[in-house]
């Protein structure tokens, strides 16, 4: 009966964990109108530009698409977005490891006509001009593009083959776009020295199946989520390793009663790292995105 109890109790928390996500999710999306036949320019609040060309776009039946369409946006600069619509940053490395990207922001790119999901057609591309995070663009960002499976997204590297790609200047990215969804400005972590799993303990009664845990990479616009669960720890084993001396802070978030409760804790990467988290905090939705903010 006590485990039916656990079990139910968890069911509950985690559908209000993803109702939390969702929300964020909802109350983030930008709409707008252009006609699919002309094309036309959308602009974001935070002053992201998106051009699409005139007949772009095709419906489910593969027809082209003609008069008002529906633009969607979703627009994440930085890590109390990343955490609060659970939009990771973890990139597919070559080889089939996990590896942290250092973000320049994550978009996703939606089309409709009376509320069915349109595509690009085969071979169109489309442009978007962003502000880069911090003021100033950094050169070395390259395109990605999203993979959501359950409450991870994973992002894989854009294929160099096509005309697509991300270029930097002065404050601004200039992309070149030839899909539609989760596209992302970012590159990869760069490592030095031993790597190490890392592994964090919550207050007993929390597990994977009723909290989530995330790493703040300090200093970098960067932020991944801890989702292996073994022997009644979280574990980045394996998916990922990262470098001993790395300074982050670890956040563990559930939602109890429709109330945000959280633990946010700095520590330095050490071989073996276990980290144990202290009690989950109840907080409020303005509190903890400003908490969020001041991260490092």
């Amino acid at each position: 009966s006590t485990r039916k109890e656990s079990s139910a109790a968890s069911d509950v928390y985690k559908r209000q964990l993803q109702d939390y996500f969702s929300s964020n999710m909802e109350s983030a999306k930008q709409s707008f109108s252009i006609d699919a036949t002309a094309g036309g320019t959308i602009t974001s609040i935070s002053g992201t530009e998106i051009t699409f060309y005139a007949n772009s776009f095709i419906n489910g039946m593969a027809q082209d698409v003609t008069g008002n369409i529906t633009i969607e946006l979703v627009e994440i600069f930085n890590k109390s977005d990343m955490l609060r619509l659970n939009k990771q940053t973890m990139g597919n490395f070559p080889g089939g490891e996990l590896r942290p990207l250092l973000s320049g922001g994550e978009f996703k790119i939606s089309a409709f006509q009376n509320g069915t999901a349109l595509s690009l057609k085969s071979g169109v591309s489309y442009n978007m001009i962003s502000n880069a995070p911090g003021g100033v663009a950094d050169p070395n960002m390259q395109l990605f593009y999203g993979n959501e499976v359950g409450d991870t997204l994973t992002w894989d590297p854009q294929d160099t083959l096509n005309n697509a790609g991300v270029f930097a200047e002065g404050s601004q990215y200039y992309s070149f776009l030839d899909r539609l969804n989760w596209i992302n400005c970012d590159y990869f972590m760069d490592y030095n020295g031993p790597l190490t799993t890392v592994s964090a303990e919550l207050t007993t009664g929390f597990t994977n199946a009723n909290a989530m845990l995330f790493i703040s990479f300090d200093g970098v616009n960067s932020l991944t989520n801890v989702y292996g669960f073994e022997n009644g720890v979280f574990t980045t084993a394996p998916n990922y390793e990262l470098p001993v001396g790395m300074e982050v802070h670890f956040i563990a978030f559930t939602v109890i009663n429709d109330e945000p409760h959280a633990a946010i804790v700095p520590a330095t990467i050490s071989d073996g790292h276990l980290e144990v988290i202290p009690e989950l905090v109840q907080t409020t939705e303005g509190q903890f995105a400003a908490d969020l903010l001041d991260l490092p």
